[in-house]
């Protein structure tokens, strides 16, 4: 679960989301928060 309320912690959360994709493309990722942890 992730989850971001606010602009810094929806930038590393996309990074984070990026890079766990990345490594395991068929994890399944569960948050909430702005468009780039979209």
């Amino acid at each position: 679960m992730l989850s971001a309320g606010e602009a810094s912690g929806d930038l590393h959360g996309g990074t984070l989301c990026r890079a766990l994709r990345a490594l395991e493309p068929t994890v399944n990722l569960v948050g909430m928060g702005g468009p780039r942890m979209a």
